[in-house]
Parts: C-alpha cells; structure tokens; sequence
C-alpha cells in the first residue's frame, strides 16, 4: 500500500510539471504563430482529436454520453476555463515566464476554490471557509504582489497577471462542473472529451471575433514538441483520474501544485522565455505559494458543512 501511494505521489507531482510544460510549449507556439487565440486553438484541437479517438473505442462511452442529457446546460460549461487558461499561458508565459505565470494561477485556483465551495458548486455541496482556507488565499495573494514587486514597475505586467488569476479562477469553477458532469455520466472519459469540445468552440469563436487572421511562422516538423500542449493536458486529465482513487483530492491538489511550481522553476532557469531570468522574488513568491496550499489544506475535520 506505501509504495502504491508513493507511486501516486510521484505521478502527481510528474502532472503538475506537465501543466508548466504546457504553458511553455504553448507560449513557444504562439510566439512563432503571433496569436496566442490560434496557438490555443492548436492545442485543444489536438486534445479534442486524442480524447475523441480514445473515447470512441469504448464502447461504454455511449451509455455514459447518453446520459449527458440529465446535466444541466450550465454544468457543461466547465471546458470554458479550461479554454481561458490555455489562451491566457499562451499570451503570458513568453511575457511573464512561466514560474510567475504558475504563481498567478495556484492563486487564482485558491481563492476560486474558496467561493466554488462555499457557494456548493461542486457535487458535495457547499462548505464552509475555515481560517486555514482563508490563511492561504490570502497568502496566495500577497505571494503574487511579491512577485510581481521584484519584477519591477517596468516590467511588472499587472493588467497580464491579473488575467492569469482570473484563469485559475476559472478552472476552479471547472473542476466544480466536471465533479458534477462526472458524477451523472459516471465517466471520467466522456467528461473530459465534453470539456474539449466546449473550449474548442469557445476558442474558435474568440479566435474568429478577436484574431487578425495573420498567422506568423508555422513551425515545422523539426520542431514538432510545439504542438503536443493538448496532448500534454490529456495525459495530466488520465493521470490524476487514476491517482485520486489513491491520494483524494487534496493530497492529489497539493501534490500536484508541488511539480507545476518546481517545474515551471526548472524551466525559467534551464531556458528562460525571450531571454529573460527568473527574478529572486518570483522564487520566494513560488516558495511562499506553495506554503500557502499546504496551509489551506488543513482544515478542520469538524469544520460544518454549509447546506445548499
């Protein structure tokens, strides 16, 4: 049993990276193509054609599509910010890097987290904020300021960062629906598949609305990792599918967080975006971030439910 959970642990925390990787990959894709909407779209087309064909293979996959039907409208919108924040890493990670782009989504995700449950989105119902909770909100937020304090007032790039605090806003409202989709198909797989079809249309339509149509340069095959940012969110969807029955969402959750901050350090001091490093305040910012999801993770288990 320890080295099953150890194993979960590790694959968690390999997740987390995945998500710093696909911000970079999609960044690098949308400086060649100079739109950040395109490079989006890129990316959840080859997530949508991965998840469809793995879907369409299983021939339980039509019962539990079938019985999409009793989820409201609403509930299926979750792939709305998924699609937010792929666009906005495309945009941010070539401008921000990616450790300071991390930074702005985990407090995005922690203070989303707390609205999501106390307004009883999710499929369990609604929740109390513990002081724990609040505690790491909070700490969340000043570890952005900090952050975006040593970049300095030139290069600081707020209106930006705060579009990336909204997206993590936004995939905490997403994994509230999913819960909810997932818990009336009973499967993981159509409600991933249904998430990648709403944030394609929703990102070929602001491509269509807000994109000049003037793509840049098409990277060619010798640089064919462009292209793999939907793929990568796949595997991230499959394999924290199969670790939660492991670890439960928090420990997933804080796992999770623990290689998306690493590995979005790892990769601005390796090859830092348009040359630029990472400032000593970033890392104090990412460090104080993921004290900040440890310390929300400690609620109290007498802490009352709030009925919806």
């Amino acid at each position: 049993m320890a080295e099953r959970t150890t194993l979960a642990l590790a694959a968690a925390v390999v997740c987390g990276a995945l998500v710093a990787l696909q911000a970079r990959v999609n960044g690098e894709l949308a400086t060649h193509l100079h739109d950040a909407l395109l490079a989006a779209v890129v990316s959840f087309g080859s997530g949508l054609v991965v998840i469809g064909v793995i879907v369409a293979a299983r021939r339980s996959a039509r019962q539990a599509w079938g019985r999409l039907r009793d989820v409201p409208w609403w509930s299926r919108l979750g792939g709305v910010g998924g699609a937010t924040l792929v666009a906005a890493g495309a945009y941010a990670a070539p401008r921000i890097g990616v450790a300071l782009l991390t930074v702005g989504i985990v407090a995005g995700q922690t203070t989303g987290g707390l609205l999501v449950d106390r307004a009883g989105l999710g499929p369990g119902g609604g929740h109390a904020v513990t002081a724990p909770r609040l505690a790491g909100a909070l700490l969340c937020i000043g570890a952005v300021v900090l952050s975006v304090a040593g970049k300095g007032r030139g290069d600081a790039h707020v209106p930006l960062l705060l579009v990336v605090v909204v997206a993590g806003l936004l995939i905490s409202l997403q994994q509230a629906l999913n819960g909810r989709v997932r818990a009336q198909t009973r499967d993981a797989g159509v409600t991933t598949l249904l998430n990648f079809l709403v944030g394609s249309a929703a990102l070929v339509l602001a491509y269509l609305l807000f994109s000049s149509h003037d793509a840049g340069h098409w990277p060619g095959p010798h640089q064919w990792w462009l292209y793999v940012g939907g793929s990568l969110g796949v595997i991230f969807i499959a394999m924290a599918a199969v670790t939660v029955r492991v670890l439960g969402v928090l420990r997933l959750g804080l796992a999770t967080v623990a290689g998306q901050l690493v590995g979005a350090l790892v990769l601005d001091l390796v090859a830092p975006a348009s040359g630029h490093g990472v400032a000593f305040a970033t890392v104090v910012g990412a460090l104080l971030t993921f004290v900040a999801v440890a310390i929300s993770g400690r609620a109290p288990r007498s802490a009352p439910a709030v009925t919806s």
